[in-house]
């Protein structure tokens, strides 16, 4: 094997050695092994955020997606062991650097370590050894870029989490935002790190906030898989709870070689408002009655209604209401003529905003031009199954479709979430449908 000896790695070998208390006058001379080897979240994190110790796992509720994204570890073995059910634990190919002195001991202690040939790797951690177990050095960052232009959404009580935060490219278009995955942030992400505006730096993690499509980062910071049923047990919620009453600045995505930096203003993590808030609407869908009307605790508060075609960048939203809350009052009435010429096949949602609390969605009823495009799509996806059966994606998705027309309580979210993930599926019968999420659909 052929081993790299590079100032910048020396030196941060001597550093991690010293912080142990060790001989760093040896290790400043010593030859280091690169390899790549699996970490657990915390080893991968170790050094970069604030705090690894609330690090476990995630757990999945289903069998779906184990290999959706090459850098996530899981524990899944097959249908029948994980029937319940798999953990996401880690990040797979990570790039780490260990003294020839150490190779033997961390490669008994790590057994994923494979050394590689060549010169150093351009973004690496280090590792040493102390009493037998691994200790990891903070990540030495290749940064790719650091972005200034690109703004960024938050949406609250949504499908995927508590929070998430939407982030459109300015110039430089880095980060995945649709079915191909020719961007230099895509599918192969290992991690994601949330600094806020007070130094707070906050780890997350694949399929419970890392998605295939990384423009999209979301957390939950209750205890509460609601939003999303697919996920069992969220993890490192001491850290994300955190997040709350913090402003956002800076999201750093990290690649197995690079690492892409973006920076913003401030997105500020407003508190959440616990209680549901949902919503009937009228035979006609031209006005809606809240499930509440007390608004005194929402200070400035404001409806909007919409309608949504389409997804991602080629979305098309259409406002029909935007009007300051009446404490007492709970119906309001729907500008419908904007619909006019409209595919039917689009989504109605509903926020609550204020100055009080971060955005509320309002769960608003599926309604007959959705169930409509949706049969048809089931329709169409069962012919495709018929001439290639091994398609799971698309038969996970057919039955997810049957499953929500066949539901009383069904939403107009859910409806069109699964609308563009099957439209997308069955135009091309690829099976990385662009809605997908790791895990998720």
């Amino acid at each position: 094997m052929k081993k790299g000896f590079l100032l910048t790695a020396a030196m941060a070998c001597v550093l991690a050695l010293a912080a142990c208390g060790a001989d760093t006058t040896d290790a400043a001379s010593e030859n280091l092994v690169y390899g790549t080897a699996t970490l657990t979240y915390a080893e991968f994190f170790s050094g970069d955020v604030s705090s690894t110790d609330s690090f476990d796992a995630v757990s999945s509720a289903t069998t779906s997606k184990y290999e959706i994204m090459p850098n996530m570890d899981t524990d899944f073995v097959d249908e029948t062991a994980n029937a319940d059910g798999y953990h996401i634990t880690g990040v797979k190919n990570v790039n780490v650097a260990v003294s020839e002195a150490d190779y033997e001991a961390y490669q008994a202690c790590n057994p994923t370590f494979v050394p590689t040939e060549g010169e150093a790797p351009a973004q690496y951690k280090v590792v040493t050894m102390e009493d037998g177990a691994a200790v990891y050095s903070e990540t030495h960052f290749n940064l790719a870029d650091t972005v200034t232009d690109a703004t960024a959404e938050l949406v609250t009580g949504g499908t995927w989490g508590d929070y998430q935060i939407n982030v459109a490219d300015g110039a430089a278009a880095h980060l995945r935002n649709s079915r191909e995955d020719e961007f230099d942030i895509n599918s192969e992400i290992q991690g994601i790190i949330l600094e806020t505006e007070s130094g707070l730096k906050v780890g997350m993690e694949h399929m419970q906030s890392i998605w295939v499509q990384p423009y999209e980062v979301s957390f939950n910071v209750l205890d509460d898989n609601t939003h999303n049923t697919t996920i069992a047990a969220y993890d490192n919620l001491t850290e994300l709870s955190k997040l709350v009453g913090e402003t956002v600045t800076k999201i750093t995505y990290i690649m197995p070689n690079a690492a892409y930096v973006y920076e913003f203003d401030g997105i500020y993590i407003k508190p959440l408002y616990t209680e549901e808030v949902t919503a009937s609407v009228s035979e006609g869908y031209d006005a809606v009655t809240l499930s509440i009307s007390d608004f005194g605790d929402f200070e400035n508060g404001k409806l909007t209604v919409t309608y949504t075609l389409g997804s991602g960048r080629n979305k098309e939203i259409t406002t029909l209401l935007e009007t300051a809350l009446v404490d007492g009052t709970d119906t309001y009435t729907l500008d419908v003529s904007a619909l006019a010429g409209l595919d039917a096949g689009g989504t109605y949602g509903a926020i609550i905003s204020s100055d009080t609390y971060a955005d509320v969605t309002v769960a608003l009823p599926i309604f007959q031009g959705q169930k409509a495009a949706l049969a048809d799509l089931v329709a169409t996806a069962q012919d495709l199954l018929k001439e290639d059966a091994s398609n799971a994606t698309l038969a996970e998705h057919v039955e997810e479709a049957e499953e929500l027309l066949a539901k009383e309580a069904a939403t107009s979210g859910e409806a069109g979430t699964l609308l563009a993930e099957l439209t997308e599926l069955t135009s091309s019968g690829d099976e990385e449908a662009s809605g997908e999420r790791g895990g998720q659909h």
